[in-house]
């Protein structure tokens, strides 16, 4: 009996349906609630979806988003003759190459059904962008506004990962 009443709230956590007024919930501590809707409704499964699928959405969203400013990194790091950029962006190519590493992580446990570590790998998501923030000296640095861009897609995965793991 015990089993069945610790196993059932889970259960019925899992299989919320993302409505809209989930997605409110969800996004409403968001820097940027704006945008975490939208980037959740960019996905039309999101309307039939519950929340373990909307975590596999949030992880792939900030896959994308990371790969695209990994690979802009890589070109910066090549072109940029500035002896004081480079040395920035070599070390935020090194916390995106975590960063990628980290999702990759996440997709694994999502698909184990470990949800708090999906959690611990949103948060490390969301640390690196940090990181890599701080590293860069100049306002004028096109990677800032892309590294903002992936912060908000790893604080989306963030907190709808948390919510799937009851953090929330």
């Amino acid at each position: 009996m015990l089993a069945i009443l610790l196993i059932c709230p889970t259960s019925a956590r899992l299989s919320v349906k993302a409505d809209e007024g989930v997605l409110h919930d969800i996004c409403s501590p968001h820097r940027d609630p704006p945008f975490c809707l939208k980037a959740l409704k960019s996905d039309p499964r999101t309307v039939t979806i519950d929340l373990v699928g909307l975590t596999n959405i949030s992880i792939h969203l900030a896959e994308v988003a990371a790969n695209k400013t990994f690979a802009f990194i890589g070109l910066l790091v090549n072109k940029t003759s500035d002896p004081k950029l480079k040395p920035q962006y070599e070390f935020c190519q090194q916390f995106y190459e975590s960063l990628v590493g980290d999702i990759e992580y996440a997709k694994d446990a999502w698909k184990g059904g470990d949800y708090f570590t999906v959690v611990v790998a949103a948060d490390s998501c969301l640390t690196s962008t940090g990181d890599c923030r701080d590293e860069i000296t100049t306002n004028a640095s096109p990677l800032l506004r892309e590294n903002k861009e992936v912060s908000f897609y790893c604080e989306t995965f963030l907190l709808v990962s948390k919510r799937l793991s009851g953090l929330s």
